[in-house]
């Protein structure tokens, strides 16, 4: 009988979407138009994944996609390619999250979660790793985002708490303060990384830049041309 190899001990999962016209980067597509949006959501997504890197025997990454009616097999690995996949379950984002950590945690054994979106995707290997070892001292850490939210939240198993998701006004500038808020109510320690911006409206592409190599939402945006 072959031994039984336990999970990895931590876990980033990666909140995303299928590309599809209308169902994407909405506030953005009200600026720049549906199609142009998905083209550069899809650059995002690739972008997001050549800069979180690869999994490994200690780190997982897992795609939660949110469910569509066009879903099938064929467009998630076209979309997401070989990651492991789960579908988004709730109601609100917050449900979604509550939902994936829990199971998780105490289905999975998982020690340490970390969650990100596409909207940051220069959002570096170097970063993420960062937040898993402040999670050695700190039960949570939490990534601020410009406009109000968070671009990563995580936490240690011991320490998950489902509340921290719940009664949050998703969507607004107050989701940062008000779970930074929750979160030190229950006199846990947390960690709070530099703030980055988001890719939500024109405005953001125009003062977005890459911190690393050059990727494909700068090249989709005109920034810079494809050489050969």
């Amino acid at each position: 009988m072959l031994p039984t190899v336990p999970p990895p001990p931590e876990r980033l999962l990666v909140f995303a979407r299928l590309p599809e016209p209308g169902r994407v980067k909405t506030r953005l597509a009200r600026d720049i138009g549906e199609e142009r949006a998905l083209v550069l959501y899809e650059a995002m997504l690739r972008d997001t994944f050549r800069s979180i890197g690869d999994a490994t025997e200690n780190m997982e990454i897992e795609v939660m996609w949110a469910p569509t009616p066009s879903a099938n097999g064929e467009a998630l690995h076209h979309a997401f390619g070989d990651h492991p996949l789960a579908m988004q379950t709730g109601a609100t984002l917050g449900d979604r999250l509550s939902m994936a950590f829990s199971e998780r945690f105490f289905f999975h054994r998982t020690q340490k979660i970390i969650a990100i979106g596409v909207d940051d995707p220069s959002l570096s290997r170097e970063l993420l790793e960062h937040a898993f070892v402040l999670l050695d001292s700190c039960e949570w850490v939490l990534g601020p985002a410009a406009d109000g939210g968070y671009y990563l939240i995580g936490c240690r198993a011991a320490a998950f708490n489902p509340d921290v998701f719940t009664d949050i006004e998703w969507g607004t500038a107050s989701v940062f303060s008000a779970t930074l808020a929750k979160i030190r109510a229950w006199i846990s320690t947390v960690a709070v990384l530099p703030e980055r911006r988001d890719i939500d409206a024109a405005e953001d592409l125009r003062t977005y830049r890459s911190d690393g190599e050059v990727g494909a939402v700068l090249r989709e945006w005109g920034y810079v041309k494809d050489e050969g």
